[in-house]
C-alpha cells in the first residue's frame, strides 16, 4: 500500500471514530441521565392519548390491541427494568413501536407513572430521587 492509500485509510478510520464519539455525545446515555423527575399524573394523560392503542393499562382497553404489545403494567414490573432502560426505549424506539417524538420533560412524565405501576415497592425507584442542593461554599474573600 502506498502513502497516499495508507494516509487516506488512517484518516477515514480518524473520521469514523470521532463521528461514533460525536453521535456517543449528542445521543447516547448521558441525555437518559438528565432526565430526573416527572409527573405521574402528567404521565397517565400521555399514556392515555399516545400509548392506549397498543398498549393496555390497568386491564383496560378502548379497543383490541395488537397481540405480543406488553401491558404498561408489565412494563413496569418486568424482571430487571431501570428507568434509564425505559427512557432510552422511548428516546430511540424500537419497531413495532413509533417514534412519537416526546420531549425529556414528557418521558420523565412516562416514566414517572410506570413507577406508579410497580407491583413490588422494595425495587429502586426508576429516576433518581432529586437531592437538595447543598449550599455552596463560602469562599474567603480577596485581599
Amino acid at each position: 500500500m502506498d502513502g497516499a492509500k495508507r494516509y487516506s485509510c488512517y484518516h477515514n478510520l480518524r473520521l469514523a471514530a470521532c463521528l461514533v464519539w460525536i453521535t456517543i455525545a449528542l445521543v447516547g446515555p448521558s441525555h437518559s441521565q438528565d432526565i430526573v423527575s416527572g409527573s405521574p399524573g402528567k404521565g397517565a394523560q400521555l399514556i392515555d392519548r399516545l400509548c392506549s392503542n397498543c398498549h393496555v393499562s390497568d386491564n383496560q382497553s378502548r379497543s383490541a390491541v395488537p397481540a405480543g404489545i406488553p401491558t404498561l403494567r408489565g412494563i413496569a414490573n418486568k424482571p430487571g427494568q431501570t428507568g434509564m432502560h425505559i427512557v432510552g426505549v422511548l428516546m430511540a424506539p424500537h419497531a413495532p413501536m413509533p417514534n412519537i417524538g416526546l420531549s425529556r420533560d414528557e418521558i420523565g412524565d412516562v416514566v414517572a407513572y410506570l413507577q406508579t405501576l410497580r407491583t413490588d415497592r422494595t425495587l429502586p425507584p426508576f429516576l433518581p430521587v432529586p437531592q437538595e442542593q447543598s449550599p455552596k461554599p463560602k469562599y474567603p474573600e480577596p485581599t
